[in-house]
Formats: structure tokens, sequence, C-alpha cells
């Protein structure tokens, strides 16, 4: 086995969205393994490589191989190099990109914050972890003053400190900070409180959550973590997109629609109108009734036995990637199917499925793929249609995989 093939087999499943199709870590393997090749046909083994007898002729056509070998190798590592610089202006462009439409960000009028969501918000932050006993949202609008939205009980006197001192920074610099114990505060004096910690995070760059504690040294790593999602919660309340969210909308109702038809025999007409029945008849909306529909209904298990420790979060999603693997998939419209934030759902992924949202849809694509291949006639369908189908953009990578996961070539499955 290679280099390159041992990493990947030790390495596991794919990289998550960030990730493009060019793997960096397998042009370092390539080449990893071309050294190999070179020492190899460097080493003073002392084999006669010159004269007329069999064992000489037999040598030089091994050092012959070898070389071929290498050279060969080196043709894929020029090439994979050339891919990934292409992939890495590409991947420098979309940051750039990102970087200044958030420049370009408009904070929200305030007659548009939704107070009364980052008021729900602010009393779910209490339970954080235990010892929260504060949390506030605060907002600077385009056109006024900011606005804040909290829940729990803190002095008076330590709130005005925490607004006139670390939420201040936040607001100015976009980066959180956190105090771990209050009563040896230097910087800000009006902020020192006995038995106290703070933590102030940046909601994108339209706000700040700020977290009061009655103990010290509260916000270790994992209280961090989560505490990030309920700001990335107050981010996405922040920018409610209602174009986007419509998108999303509509694609829950079609898997919805879909999971339906296929369960009740009906062609795709049919599972709308059996949708709206199903609203109807519970007196509900039928964005409800679709989650309701694609909890009931979302994929198994391997075995057959509906997997019901799993959380409904991941059924949703599992449900949508299937319904969408022959699309372009966005992470967010996944997550937004099954009622996550982007980072809730690749948590969920990891600690259920041990792989991203992305892995999971490369491995419906390739089964999808594969069975395609053993029912296709090869006199009409070749490898590369099928691989373009399922958006495998990389012939060779994709006949890597597939032999990797089905012990033969795509071509062999074909010809079957």
């Amino acid at each position: 086995m290679s280099t390159a093939d041992r990493r990947r087999r030790e390495a596991g499943p794919g990289p998550g969205p960030a990730s493009t199709d060019v793997d960096v870590d397998h042009v370092a393997d390539l080449l990893d393994d071309i050294s190999a090749e070179l020492e190899t046909i460097d080493e003073p083994d002392h084999r006669a490589v010159t004269g007329e007898g069999p064992e000489a002729s037999e040598n030089r056509m091994v050092a012959a191989t070898q070389a071929s070998l290498a050279r060969a190798a080196a043709r894929a590592l020029r090439g994979e190099a050339d891919e990934a610089r292409r992939a890495n202006r590409a991947t420098m462009g979309g940051v750039r990109q990102t970087r200044d439409r958030s420049r370009r960000a408009v904070r929200p009028a305030a007659a548009d914050v939704p107070l009364a969501d980052l008021e729900r918000l602010a009393r779910q932050a209490l339970a954080v972890t235990g010892p929260v006993v504060w949390a506030e949202l605060a907002v600077p609008p385009a056109d006024g003053a900011v606005l804040t939205a909290t829940a729990g009980h803190l002095p008076a006197g330590t709130v005005e400190a925490l607004q006139a001192g670390p939420r201040a920074e936040v607001l100015r610099t976009g980066a959180g900070l956190t105090v771990e114990d209050a009563d040896t505060v230097e910087r800000w004096p009006g902020l020192r409180s006995p038995g106290a910690s703070f933590l102030v995070l940046p909601l994108g760059i339209w706000g700040a959550l700020t977290l009061a504690a009655d103990e010290p040294l509260t916000f270790d790593d994992t209280v961090r973590a989560v505490a990030r999602e309920v700001a990335a919660h107050g981010v996405v309340l922040l920018t409610h997109d209602g174009a986007r969210d419509a998108g999303r909308a509509r694609s829950l109702v079609i898997t919805a629609s879909t999971l339906l038809a296929r369960r009740l025999g009906l062609d795709p007409t049919g599972g709308v109108d059996a949708l709206l029945e199903r609203a109807t008849s519970a007196g509900s909306t039928i964005l409800n009734s679709a989650r309701h529909v694609v909890d009931e209904l979302g994929p198994p298990g391997d075995d057959g036995v509906p997997r019901s420790p799993e959380p409904a979060t991941l059924r949703r999603a599992i449900a949508f990637l299937e319904e969408h693997a022959a699309q372009e998939i966005d992470v967010a419209d996944v997550a937004a199917a099954a009622g996550l934030g982007v980072r809730g759902l690749q948590t969920t992924f990891r600690r259920w499925r041990d792989t991203t949202p992305l892995g999971h849809l490369r491995e419906i694509r390739l089964a999808r793929a594969h069975e395609e291949l053993r029912d296709a006639d090869p006199r009409e369908t070749t490898v590369a249609d099928v691989a373009h189908r399922w958006r495998f953009s990389n012939p060779g990578r994709f006949s890597v995989t597939y032999r990797e996961r089905y012990r033969c070539s795509p071509s062999e499955t074909l010809r079957a």
C-alpha cells in the first residue's frame, strides 16, 4: 500500500464543506511516494546492469520500469500541483469576496431589529451553563442608540460597567473576550465583582452577546463553544433573508412531498396533494406538516431499522441530502432543512455518523453512481457520464474512490 493510500485510510471521511476537490495532502503523499521510488532506484544494491547475461537484462528492465514509474508519478504530481494552485486561487478569490461582502454589510434599522426574538434568545442563553445568571444581546442599529434584550438578574452598576467596558470593546473591534475572575480586573475597575466571570462574543458585525456568571473561571472551552452557537443563532435572527428562507421552505416541502409520494405509491403531484391533506386534517401549516413528514419518513439505518436514538434534525438533514443528491447543494440549505445552524449540523454529523454533511453526501452520490453503473447498458452509457451526473468533477479521483469502496473499477461494474 502506498503512502498516499495509508494516509487516506487513516484520515477517514473526506473534509468538510470548506474543502475543494483538490486534496493538498494528496499532493504531499504523491511527493512522498515519488521520493520513495527514487530512493529505491538510487539504492546501491550492487545489481549487475551491464553485460549480456539474463541477470543483467532483467536488472536493466527493472531499473527502466522503476524510472518510468517515477516519471509518471512526477507528471501526476505536476498535474495535481497545478490543480491545487488553481483551487487555491479560487479559494482566495472567495475569501476576498466574502470579506468585501462583510465590509459592505449594512447594520439593520432600529425598526428591523427583531427584539422579541432576541429577548427569547437571551432567556435561552441563561441555560448555556449553570452559573450564568444574566444574558444580554446588544445591537447598535444604523439609526439610533444600542438596542438590548436581556434576561436574568445582575446589579445595575455591574451592568453599566459591562456595557461601558467589555461590550463596548467587542462592538468596536468585533473580537470576543473573557473576564475569568472579575475580582482581579484592573482594566475596568467598575467591573470588579467578587466571584464572577463574564464572556462577550460578537454577533458577526451586528452586535454582541454578553453572559455573566456568579462563579470565576466559568467559561472554559466547552461552555464557550455552546455560547458561540447561541451567538451564531443571534446572527441568523439579525440577517433574516426572506428570499433565501423561501427557497429553503420550498426545498423542505419538496422533500416531504417526495417522501410521501414514495410511501403511498403516488406521482410527485400526488405527494403534494397528500401533504396538503395532512396539513388540513391536522389543522397545521404545510411547513409544520412537512417537518413532521421528514421526521417520520426519513431514511432508516443500513439494517432497515429506524435510527430512533438519532435526533430528528439529523434525519431531516439526511432526507434532504437523499432527495437532492444530484443537485448542487449548499451546506446552509441542509442546515436550514434540518433546523440547525451550520456548526450545529457539522457537530451532529460528527457525533452520530462520524463524518461531515458533505462527506455523507459524497457517500450517497457514490452509491447512486454504483447503482447506475450496475444497471446501465455500456453501449449507451459511459463512466464519465455517470460521474458527471453525480457531480464527481474529477474522473480520476472518482475512479480511485470507487475502487476503494467497491474493490473494482467503475468500468468493470459497467461491463458486468
